[in-house]
């Protein structure tokens, strides 16, 4: 029986492929999270837009209205 069976350690080099391992995991899901952020705030950005556009054409319409209603078109 080695000494690592009898004491439960791990020999170093297996330890150090099992970190390493571990650290190109952590890389690739970093990567992933930086990436779903990014899509995130550029669909927010998009939305924020959006609401700023039907906020304008709301307000044309409502224009639009008052000067025909006005005008005595309507």
């Amino acid at each position: 029986m080695s000494q690592y069976q009898t004491n439960g350690t791990v020999p170093p080099t297996r330890a150090q492929q099992q970190i390493e391992r571990l650290q190109l995991i952590l890389a690739e899901r970093n990567q992933q999270l930086q990436a779903a952020e990014q899509k995130l705030t550029q669909t927010e950005i998009t939305n924020k837009l959006a609401r700023r556009n039907t906020r304008w054409f709301m307000a044309l319409c409502t224009l639009l209205i008052v000067a025909m209603t006005v005008g005595g078109v309507a």
